[in-house]
């Protein structure tokens, strides 16, 4: 009687494992241009700009400096990438515009405090004046211009 038992136990978890794993082997479509239509440099140029700067940097970190400066590379290349793209195309970001300076000038202010110093110090310390002074410029705002300002709640310009 046990070896019965034991047999249909068995078999009903046998069963329930194969009914929730089935779905796993079922056959997906080929893959074709339609799983890769989202994905192109074009749409997402500031990734692709941000990712190339570092890239580049790090490449050139390694040539220049060795080993030890590839890191360096990697940081001054992508977040100098980041920051000239940030600067010259205006609507990248679109609400989080503002968010995306700060790790792009912290990134760069590490690369570059590390560079000059050689140092661990160097690094946290550009890391705090690069974000730090990012945010504070963009919490000045200084992008806004006295036109946008001095409007009025209808839309029209105040005479100064």
């Amino acid at each position: 009687m046990t070896g019965r038992k034991r047999f249909w136990g068995l078999a009903v978890c046998a069963g329930l494992l194969l009914m929730m794993v089935a779905p796993a082997f079922a056959g997906d479509r080929p893959v074709d241009k339609r799983d890769l239509k989202g994905i192109s440099p074009h749409r997402h140029r500031y990734i692709f700009a941000t990712i190339g700067g570092a890239a580049l940097g790090g490449g050139f970190g390694a040539l220049v400096g060795g080993k030890g400066n590839f890191a360096k590379g990697l940081l001054i290349g992508g977040g100098g990438a980041s920051a000239l793209y940030l600067h010259s195309h205006r609507s990248t970001g679109g609400a989080y515009r503002d968010w995306l300076f700060i790790p792009t000038h912290t990134a760069l202010g590490t690369g570059i405090g590390w560079t000059i110093c050689g140092c661990d110090n160097g690094a946290a310390a550009g890391a705090l004046i690069g974000g730090g002074g990012s945010a504070l410029w963009r919490a000045m705002a200084p992008d806004k211009g006295f036109g946008q300002v001095t409007q009025d709640i209808d839309g029209t310009a105040k005479k100064p």
